[in-house]
């Protein structure tokens, strides 16, 4: 068990120091007449049309101009193909509270995510179809029985509003129990506006699950900051004949790399919702 977290900590580092080095490289290749981001090494960020750049100036055309930008002042500039009708795009795209979307994590970027204040996630991309993924949860592992996540999922574009994909999330006990679920999902629509199909089959000690869970959810961006999110499970069981539910449905405040994640887990019979609270930063 050490040695997995051990390895997925270097992951981790492996995945931030490489996101660095490639934004850096980015900053050459950069062609004029282009819409790029311009990330400056005191924390401020410009778009706009790339106008011209060599090794003193870079100048780009703003909304309110032309900017003259002193290259040496500049850690970074990305190529930025968002054409939606918000200020920027939505950076958390590849799933809802929890659960995946089809679509994929892109090639040299990802996220860290918190769930519920205690479980710590990591998804990085490394191809533009296939991400790899992990993560562990805080109060157990400082008692000394870490609970462990792996989370590899693969994505493909079928056409700009239909992606595909699938994966696997699989779950483990410092104790040595473990437990994994396959899954495959499909989203209609688009980064703003969606609704995913998913079904999956557990895997539990070595025995299959005799029945499929489904996955229902969608989101829906109302401004440039807010999105509604519904996510939503539905567990049949032909041994007893009940079909289970649980859903998550809540809102995410978005910026350009951020998404705080507000909402109630919804268990039927339940005398009140469970709140949820999630926080999530892309790089």
């Amino acid at each position: 068990m050490k040695n997995l977290i051990k390895s997925l900590s270097i992951l981790f580092l492996l995945t931030f120091l490489s996101s660095n080095l490639f934004s850096q490289t980015e900053k050459e290749i950069s062609k004029p007449e282009s819409k790029v981001q311009v990330k400056m090494k005191n924390g401020e960020t410009y778009s706009g049309i790339l106008k011209s750049q060599d090794k003193e100036n870079i100048v780009i055309k703003t909304t309110n101009g032309d900017i003259n930008l002193i290259a040496s002042n500049v850690k970074s500039i990305e190529q930025d193909n968002y054409n939606g009708k918000f200020a920027y795009a939505n950076s958390h795209d590849t799933r809802y509270f929890f659960g995946p979307t089809a679509i994929p994590v892109q090639k040299r970027k990802g996220y860290y995510q918190n769930v519920l204040l205690t479980s710590n996630f990591a998804n990085y991309g490394i191809t533009n179809n296939i991400s790899i993924g992990g993560g562990f949860e805080f109060i157990s592992t400082m008692m000394g029985y870490p609970i462990w996540f792996l989370t590899p999922k693969a994505g493909f574009k079928i056409s700009d509003n239909m992606h595909a994909g699938g994966g696997v999330i699989m779950v483990g006990m410092g104790t040595g129990g473990s437990a994994s679920l396959g899954y495959g999902v499909f989203t209609l629509g688009n980064s703003e506006t969606n609704l995913s199909l998913g079904a999956g089959y557990g895997y539990f000690d070595g025995t299959l699950a005799n029945n499929p869970a489904f996955m229902i959810s969608g989101t829906h961006r109302l401004s440039n900051s807010i999105a509604l999110l519904s996510e939503n499970y539905v567990l049949p069981s032909t041994e007893t004949g009940v079909t289970n539910y649980f859903g998550i449905q809540g809102i995410r405040i978005l910026t350009k790399k951020n998404a705080f994640d507000v909402g109630a887990i919804v268990i039927p019979g339940a005398t009140i919702p469970i709140p949820f609270v999630g926080y999530a930063i892309t790089f």
